[in-house]
């Protein structure tokens, strides 16, 4: 078989491809219109059969007007073949590392496949009316250039089949990087033309990782640091990127926020962010720094950019079932048919299925996904989608936060295993999570393109628990706290997106342009029920030896003693607070339900200008209104970047961008001494200069990169008391707005293939942090320099090679190592001096392999923490790092 990759048969209505939308269906219409396909086999596409006449018949089509921007010679082939509804098969050497101008005006199939190869030794060979080759020319037709001779038709060949999102989803279903993204500034970029840092998790890099779940996608992610406070998919979680907390979020290029996702106060800390499946993504783009052109409101950490998969052109099977350590088991289901025999009408269905226990005693889960998704060209320039996602996850035996490290003043404790389970055997986690969305687009004849999404999200999450040594854990003593309650809400998010782009000529040279609104609004309704936690820990034995303790009354401490492994009844909900104040305590009926809103909204716009031939000026802004929890102004965040070339493969690039937020303090907002108002949104600054290049047809970016952050309008606490606004005649402590955090640091990121065979994905961060100072110029706030979530140093890597006559074996690794980090509890030395725990440096090591037995059939297996390195995943609590795992799979595709 010839190694090649094939446009699939892209009709001439196909206009223009998009790597941000979708275009989708509800579940239910998607899983009726498969069946549909599935019982009616004529439903796929008719293949033309080669014959003179046909393959003759393009010469003399009719003119199509095209509007191609320059780029890859790959990317403008594949773009041109799409448009103009044909198939160009060719090896992707072929094309490697040759730039193309683009294509502008009007021309048959013929003259447009001769224009944009003219100044190649390449030519297309017609094999029928809509199939052609492409391949080198004869030595006594070839131009003089320096592209790939002609032993280029000898190379061997794999066949690829595009989907409608070509390139980029065969790049992600092939590689471990893609060629461009729009993720940053809502404009199709090269990822060496973008100026952030970016990390994209392929379809493939996942599959290979065997990340099944975004928590740990983002383990691997180069700069991105988890902090694990319980049983993972349990227990809180928190994400963090130069030194803040992620809670900035993209589905599709629409901006959301955690909410949607299931997160409790809006935020990705508590969120069920990292229960997603991965399986349901093409891809998931990491942007590091402030990200508010794309994603409103937040911090300068990062924001996570999820792509669905999209309905293929031809019908494809992929089947996979794993079985990992501690009895997991886990299925996986993908299905892409055209839905009628033109190929207008298509659908996709993803679905996964798990279940088993885990690392820690007594922990159980399981857990479904369903994705459904159709695609229907209503005319030639336009197109509706529809679509929804279901997931719903079970966890028993688990609670929010695992056990104390402090057993005394002295010492922190580390004398548990790794196994250990602080949870009672009646706690549970359940959650439900829903997503319907709906897209449509329209090109105009000049190549400008109009979009509209919609999505509605809903989740539901209800945690029961009992969690003993949260606070303090004192076997000594035989005392320990006693955590206890029920969490449940419900978040309903509302978001749309419309915006229009294209092209636009001045001066001679070809622009881009992005124009648009969008809003996400959040409502989370919380159930109130009785909940024990914040306990104070007893400073002698007497206490603890007092049966008329109010701690002992209202189950506030408990005997480890008397533990059995967890199996206790459920607290007696005996309140004397309450029942003076006339509550009865129900663990079925709230006493308290809750209303919280939050409303994003806002226009924006970008263009990328090119006032000379090597330099591209990218300049964007977001005005819009945020948080309505008081009122509060209204944000503006400019993004800018200058992107020159050195070389067709080298760029250097210098980026600023700014992400605000509203002024908060514990759900209370800070009073301007000044103005006696609410303090202006707290505003951060990121600069970014860097070197980038994508080498082999883009196939492999490399970027090395300086970064520095820091916020302005930090409150700062004063002596002087304010009037409150809300509140006349109490005054409050009043705030100035000083310059705050400074992060500074360095990156080297790569991502691609290195050779056909070889594929590598890693990054390196160093990182630092300046604290903020007062009036007097004493330095304020949390250091959290050398914390556990900010590590001075990290190093992640993963790469894999393929090797045989037909690359039917792969095997590959990786590692990540962090540089040493402290808790934030302080313990008491024997002489009296203070001094905080620390972990120091360490390295975990993972391993991969595969076998393709057959062009249909696969095995495999991950080895996980090879070395089985025993760490905590947080600066507090008791939580190890997950042991040495292995998973086996199979793979399937028809």
């Amino acid at each position: 078989m010839p190694n090649k990759i094939k446009t699939s048969h892209l009709h001439d209505y196909y206009h223009h491809y998009s790597n941000k939308f979708p275009r989708s269906l509800l579940a239910c219409a998607a899983l009726l219109a498969l069946g549909a396909s599935a019982l009616h086999p004529t439903a796929g596409i008719a293949q033309t059969q080669p014959n003179h006449a046909t393959a003759t018949h393009s010469a003399t089509s009719p003119q199509n007007h095209y509007s191609i921007p320059a780029g890859s010679l790959t990317q403008v082939l594949s773009r041109f073949a799409g448009e103009a509804g044909v198939s160009l098969s060719f090896a992707p050497e072929l094309t490697a590392d040759q730039y193309s101008n683009g294509l502008q005006g009007p021309y048959t199939v013929q003259q447009g496949f001769a224009q944009l190869l003219r100044h190649t030794n390449l030519e297309v060979q017609p094999q029928s009316a809509t199939e052609y080759t492409l391949r080198p020319r004869p030595a006594s037709q070839a131009q003089p250039t320096s592209g790939h001779s002609s032993n280029a038709n000898t190379l061997p060949e794999v066949t690829i089949i595009t989907s409608l999102e070509a390139p980029q989803a065969v790049e992600s279903a092939t590689q471990y990087t893609v060629s461009q993204s729009s993720s940053a500034a809502k404009l199709d970029l090269l990822v060496k033309e973008t100026p952030q840092t970016i990390t994209t998790f392929t379809e493939k890099l996942v599959q290979d990782l065997n990340a099944t779940n975004i928590s740990e996608v983002l383990e691997y992610t180069p700069g991105v640091t988890v902090v694990e406070n319980g049983v993972p998919g349990a227990g809180r979680v928190e994400y963090y990127s130069r030194g803040f907390a992620i809670n900035s979020f993209q589905i599709d290029g629409l901006m959301t926020d955690g909410a949607a996702f299931g997160a409790q106060n809006n935020q990705s800390n508590r969120t069920a962010v990292g229960m997603q499946d991965s399986f349901l993504y093409e891809r998931i783009d990491i942007i590091r720094g402030s990200t508010g052109l794309t994603t409103g409101q937040g911090d300068p950490s990062a924001s996570l950019s999820f792509v669905r998969k999209k309905p293929r052109q031809e019908r494809q099977l992929l089947a996979n079932f794993k079985y990992g350590s501690w009895s997991t088991k886990r299925t996986e289901l993908d299905f892409s048919t055209p839905l009628n025999t033109s190929g207008t009408w298509r659908g996709r269905i993803v679905a996964t299925g798990d279940h088993g226990n885990a690392y820690i005693d007594r922990v159980k889960q399981k857990g479904t996904t369903l994705y459904a998704i159709t695609e229907l060209d209503i005319t030639p320039q336009t197109r509706l989608s529809l679509g929804g996602t279901q997931i719903n996850r079970r966890l028993d035996g688990t609670g929010p936060h695992g056990i104390t490290r402090t057993t005394n003043r002295n010492s922190p404790n580390t004398e548990l295993g790794r196994s250990y389970n602080n949870a009672t055997r009646w706690s549970y986690r359940d959650f439900d999570y829903s997503n319907i969305f709906v897209h449509a687009d329209h090109m105009f004849d000049n190549g400008w393109q109009i979009v509209g999404a919609y999505n509605h999200f809903n989740a539901k999450s209800d945690r029961l628990y009992g969690v003993m040594g949260t606070t303090f854990y004192m076997p000594q003593w035989d005392v320990a706290s006693y955590a206890w309650g029920r969490e449940h809400y419900d978040n309903t998010t509302n978001a749309f997106d419309v915006y229009l782009k294209g092209a636009f000529d001045l001066l001679g040279r070809q622009h881009d342009f992005v124009i648009g609104a969008n809003q996400t609004k959040s409502d989370r309704t919380n159930y109130n029920h009785p909940s024990m936690s914040d306990v104070t820990r007893p400073n002698q034995q007497s206490q603890v030896d007092d049966p008329n303790s109010t701690y002992w009354r209202t189950e506030a401490w408990l005997r480890p003693s008397q533990w059995n492994d967890g199996d206790i009844a459920m607290p007696a909900l005996d309140l004397p607070n309450w029942a003076a104040i006339g509550l009865v305590p129900s663990w079925e009926t709230p006493y308290r339900i809750d209303q919280f809103k939050r409303d994003q909204k806002g226009i924006y716009g970008s263009v990328r200008l090119r006032p000379l031939e090597r330099l591209q000026v990218i300049l964007g802004t977001r005005y819009g209104k945020g948080e309505k929890i008081y009122s509060q102004p209204s944000t503006f965040q400019p993004y800018g970047g200058l992107v020159y070339e050195l070389t067709p493969s080298i760029n250097v690039y210098a980026g600023y961008a700014r992400i605000e937020k509203p002024n908060t303090l514990d759900n209370a907002f800070p009073i301007d001494v000044d103005s006696g108002d609410w303090l202006d949104p707290l505003k951060a600054n990121t600069v970014e200069a860097g070197i980038k290049g994508g080498f082999f047809d883009n196939r492999l970016n490399i970027a090395a990169t300086y970064f520095t952050m820091t916020q302005d309008n930090y409150p700062i606490q004063t002596n002087r008391y304010i009037e409150n606004p809300n509140y006349p005649g109490t005054y409050w402590q009043g705030y100035v707005g000083l310059d705050g955090y400074r992060v500074y640091g360095m990156e080297f990121n790569a991502a691609g293939q290195i050779t056909p065979n070889w594929q590598v994905m890693g990054g390196y961060v160093h990182q630092r942090q300046k604290l903020p100072s007062d009036f007097w110029g004493i330095e304020t706030g949390e250091d959290f320099e050398s914390q556990f979530f900010f590590p001075k140093n990290s190093f992640k890597l993963f790469s894999s090679y393929d090797f045989g006559d037909n690359r039917q074996f792969t095997i590959g690794g990786g590692a990540y190592w962090q540089s040493a980090g402290r808790g934030n509890i302080r313990y008491v030395k024997e002489d009296g001096t203070d001094y905080y725990w620390w972990q120091g440096s360490y390295a975990t090591y993972n391993l991969m392999a595969r076998w393709r037995i057959n062009k249909n059939s696969t095995i495999g297996v991950n080895v996980n923490n090879l070395f089985d390195k025993t760490y905590f995943t947080n600066s507090s609590t008791g939580n190890y790092g997950i042991p040495r795992s292995f998973t086996a799979s199979i793979s399937m595709k028809f």
